[in-house]
């Protein structure tokens, strides 16, 4: 899918999911932190949304990130690397490649992410009950969950309850490549 069809596609479903949930544009940027004119832009296809927006959107409306990206489900599908479409953090480093987005049948999510070295995102508490999963492919990454810190190495595998705000850091000098499941309940 080209950026412009992936904006417009974005924009379909916020405004198919606020009127399934019978929300006008201002309720919306009161439950999701981002503006009316913002959310007007991403309806309209407009605008090309961060990551960053994109959770913050889809924390307010109680959805998963995928549901702005997500297309019909075939009974079988095979995924291009070349073909997925990069998303970026607010303040760049941080590249995320949607893989398999959950939908009726799947309670997950499944993402593949890139992180620039000396570069963190920060993401914001999820919904209680869901959890991640991270499998570092390349590279260090630590990891901040609430209060505590965790330092992985290539080949790790990391699971947290993601209720509480958390940080991924790159403190190499290489890029950290990893893939990231989120389990919703």
């Amino acid at each position: 899918m080209e950026k412009e069809q992936l904006n417009a596609h974005i924009g379909r479903k916020l405004k198919q999911i606020r009127g399934q949930k019978g929300l006008n544009l201002e309720e919306t940027a009161s439950l999701t932190g981002v503006s009316k004119p913002m959310l007007g832009q991403i309806e309209r296809g407009d605008s090309n949304p961060t990551v960053g927006t994109l959770w913050k959107i889809a924390s307010g409306l109680h959805v998963p990130f995928t549901t702005f990206v997500e297309l019909e489900r075939p009974p079988i599908t095979k995924i291009s690397y070349e073909e997925l479409k990069t998303l970026e953090g607010d303040h760049g480093g941080f590249h995320v490649k949607p893989v398999f987005s959950k939908d009726s049948r799947t309670p997950f999510e499944v993402f593949y992410v890139d992180l620039d070295p000396r570069e963190a995102y920060y993401s914001n508490a999820h919904p209680e009950g869901v959890e991640e999963y991270i499998f570092l492919k390349k590279g260090v990454l630590e990891i901040r969950v609430g209060g505590s810190s965790f330092h992985l190495k290539e080949g790790d595998a990391f699971r947290f309850e993601a209720g509480k705000n958390h940080v991924y850091s790159n403190e190499g000098e290489t890029e950290a490549g990893f893939i990231m499941i989120i389990y919703y309940v």
